[in-house]
């Protein structure tokens, strides 16, 4: 079972605050629902692709950008018939407050404000246009010229600037739209294990719900995310319990029946399976760095 959290982009991010990637080609056999540190740009050049985000299911095309926190969970679940070509961004709170100052950055913090994402799409000049910031910002990060941390944190700024122009011109943009009966069906899903989770949910709980075939829930939620209602629940689980850990002292005891998993040992066992630690070494580890997973926001302890 793969780990939940993208180490890589966590120690980039508390390395140099920004995590930049370009026309990246790589492929996986497995593509995790997963969080991280800070806030991610995502940039969709080619391919066939859904992206969940929380509870909303994306269904990409060429010149899409998302923008979420890093503390939902989220995957994409590209086709393995054509290339799945991506850009994407990831940064820390402070990173931009220091260029734009406060008030600027409370505006351009709102880009993130959805829990489920937000989507803007460029049209081809723009696409061409955003492409040109991504590589200039990722040449800019290696070559590391003078005064490069300075370009970047303007190269940034000004990215979320006409990203927020964009949405401002554009009006309030509406959710992605499933456009086949079976992503209708999966985001009906999500939502209700975004409500249920920390409750034992049974498939005969979702095929009532749903008005459905317990099996062919189970097919299309496989289908469309990538992995199974058992695997999405379990993910769902050790994600609230990593910010509880972290923001709260209630014992480890209290968590795992708090989250549905019934026994501290089978919850202690989840939990080292998918972080690599224990839920005490976690919190021990996440009090030691003094700030709240991925909302943005540092505190004293």
């Amino acid at each position: 079972m793969y780990v939940e959290s993208h180490s890589i982009t966590n120690r980039a991010i508390e390395r140099e605050r920004i995590y930049i990637r370009h026309r990246v080609t790589e492929w996986q056999d497995n593509w995790p629902f997963h969080t991280h540190d800070g806030f991610e740009i995502y940039f969709f050049h080619e391919g066939q692709a859904h992206f969940i985000i929380n509870r909303e299911i994306y269904v990409l095309s060429p010149g899409d950008m998302l923008l979420f926190r890093g503390d939902v969970l989220h995957r994409p679940n590209p086709s393995r018939d054509v290339p799945y070509i991506r850009s994407y961004m990831n940064f820390s709170a402070d990173y931009v407050r220091e260029m734009v100052g406060a008030d600027w950055h409370r505006q351009l913090m709102r880009l993130f404000a959805n829990p489920n994402g937000l989507l803007v799409h460029w049209d081809e000049e723009e696409a061409a246009e955003i492409e040109r910031v991504f590589r200039e910002m990722l040449r800019e990060q290696q070559e590391k010229a003078a005064g490069y941390e300075w370009m970047l944190q303007s190269m940034a700024a000004q990215l979320l600037i006409r990203i927020l122009r964009k949405t401002e011109r554009s009006g309030s943009l509406p959710a992605a739209v499933a456009p086949t009966r079976k992503e209708r069906i999966v985001r009906e899903i999500l939502a209700y294990l975004d409500e249920h989770y920390r409750s034992p949910v049974s498939l005969d709980m979702l095929e009532a719900h749903a008005h459905l075939n317990k099996y062919y829930i189970c097919h299309c939620f496989k289908e469309v995310t990538g992995m199974s209602i058992r695997q999405y629940i379990l993910r769902r689980r050790i994600n609230e319990a990593k910010k509880l850990l972290w923001l709260t002292d209630e014992p480890v005891e209290a968590l795992s029946e708090r989250l549905g998993f019934g026994y501290p040992m089978h919850f202690s066992r989840m939990f080292k399976l998918m972080t690599g630690v224990s839920p005490r070494q976690y919190r021990q580890q996440a009090r030691a760095a003094g700030k709240v997973p991925d909302s943005g926001r540092e505190v004293s302890r």
